[in-house]
């Protein structure tokens, strides 16, 4: 009887992903220390995001007394994501946090 030969595992090739972009959207009281705080979450775990836009709503609008603040943070991971959004949605000043996974690593434009 011969012993069976044993093949060395097989390799299979990396796939290079670009890296994942995460964009957080977040309506908070338009109150002057809102946006501090909520850079602060990121700036606290020494993580510099990749495109920050804020917009005050006019008291004409839906979003009454409001700012709209988009912010895209690529390379996090899961654990960092979770960790950012319990934290974002804890903040006093937040009213909503929206995540979303975008998988292509472009370079956000802002509009001037």
């Amino acid at each position: 009887m011969t012993s069976p030969v044993e093949l060395p595992p097989v390799e299979l090739p990396k796939r290079n992903l670009p890296p994942i972009i995460i964009h957080y959207a977040i309506v908070a009281d338009a109150h002057p220390g809102a946006l501090p705080r909520v850079l602060e979450l990121f700036a606290l775990r020494n993580i510099t995001p990749d495109l920050v836009k804020v917009r005050k709503y006019s008291k004409s609008s839906y979003h009454e007394g409001a700012i709209s603040i988009d912010i895209h943070v690529t390379g996090l991971t899961s654990e960092e994501q979770d960790i950012i959004r319990h934290k974002l949605d804890a903040q006093i000043s937040v009213q909503n946090v929206r995540e979303e996974i975008l998988h292509i690593n472009r370079r956000s434009k802002l509009a001037s």
